[in-house]
């Protein structure tokens, strides 16, 4: 009966905690950082999985409202000293970053991209890709005219008494005559006949 009283007291205990936990949880709004989407995060539960659907804390027209005051780009400071935004420095970088209308500059100023900027971005990057692209092409195209060999008098040599290139054979041959050289390769010597007894 004692072991059973003690599993009832421990029971309640968490029970307290729990509730507890549920009592500190304040309800408040979840921002989608790229659409209008606003969600209500009533329980922890609730507010964990926002989060991980890349909801944040602010509101990123207030976000978006303040760039456009500043004409544009701004570092942290107009953003900390918002009224409309009560947020500590770490939680607004990462609610800039999440945005995707919103790019860090290498200083450190936030600019808010109006859509010209964001096509003309997007058709950069695509004309970096593929000049990229190209230059790797040109580059492995160089590779294989070097390694292909040298055109040597063996090479033009081996080449006409082949009908098929580049086979087995030729590239056999190829290498028969690099070793004795051009001059000497294909010129069959003769062999002295031996007289059997």
């Amino acid at each position: 009966m004692k072991n059973v009283m003690n599993k009832w007291r421990i029971f309640l205990k968490e029970e307290k905690s729990k509730s507890k936990k549920e009592k500190d949880f304040k309800t408040h709004k979840m921002y989608d950082p790229n659409s209008d989407d606003v969600i209500d995060a009533k329980t922890e539960k609730d507010h964990n999985d926002a989060a991980d659907d890349g909801y944040i804390h602010i509101d990123p027209k207030d976000l978006r409202d303040i760039l456009k005051k500043e004409g544009g780009a701004a570092g942290i400071d107009p953003f900390l000293d918002s009224d409309d935004i009560d947020a500590d420095e770490d939680e607004i970088r990462d609610a800039l970053e999440a945005m995707d209308d919103v790019g860090e500059h290498e200083d450190g100023d936030y600019i808010l991209a109006d859509d010209e900027q964001v096509i003309i971005k997007v058709v950069k990057e695509e004309i970096d890709l593929f000049l990229e692209k190209r230059k790797r092409r040109r580059k492995r195209k160089k590779k294989k005219k070097k390694s292909s060999g040298s055109k040597d008098a063996c090479y033009r040599k081996v080449k006409s008494r082949y009908k098929v290139w580049p086979s087995a054979y030729a590239s056999g041959a190829l290498v028969r005559c690099r070793k004795v050289g051009a001059s000497n390769w294909g010129n069959k010597s003769k062999k002295k006949k031996r007289k059997k007894k």
